[in-house]
């Protein structure tokens, strides 16, 4: 039976609302997958992607090519998947986490299609290379981590000054 378009208006407007505060979003299919999905195995992706923060949500190809308009031609089921509180997304945070999932018991069922980050589609490829990109509080961890090195040497530093000064001062006394 075919929905309304007042209901399609409804269905596209309240996709949009969840997606406005995203700054990426991944597409994936059970299009040319290697296994069939059953609902087993659809009900333990939602089940694992729901621990790790992530909304899955099966739309019309034509929905999601209004929304993105960037995105290629969309054939067979096509899922979103974006962070449920969209505050924490990063553009590379629902891809690493979606591919680890996915990689990790799902990679015959689904294919990548890309993502669309900030308006801009990325390929398959493109996405998993962005999912290998650390995310910006990993990057903060890093760089927090260099200043702690940086003092931590400059503090042996400084403290090793007097020790090589004791060091000569003992070496000539024993000459």
């Amino acid at each position: 039976m075919a929905i309304p378009k007042s209901q399609k208006h409804q269905i596209f407007h309240t996709l949009e609302t969840q997606i406005a505060s995203q700054k990426a979003v991944l597409l994936i299919t059970t299009r040319e997958t290697k296994t069939t999905l059953n609902s087993a195995k659809n009900s333990e992706l939602r089940s694992n992607s729901r621990k790790e923060g992530v909304v899955l949500q099966v739309c019309k190809n034509t929905l999601i090519q209004k929304a993105f308009p960037a995105s290629p031609n969309l054939v067979g089921q096509t899922y979103m998947a974006f962070l449920e509180d969209g505050s924490k997304s990063d553009e590379v945070t629902i891809p690493k986490i979606m591919i680890k999932v996915l990689d990790k018991d799902f990679k015959d069922y689904f294919n990548i299609v890309g993502c669309v980050v900030g308006g801009e589609f990325f390929d398959a490829d493109k996405t998993e290379a962005l999912s290998k990109v650390p995310t910006f509080n990993d990057s903060m961890a890093m760089i927090a981590g260099s200043i702690n090195q940086i003092t931590a040497k400059i503090a042996l530093t400084i403290k090793e000054i007097p020790a090589s000064v004791a060091r000569g001062v003992q070496a000539i006394n024993q000459k």
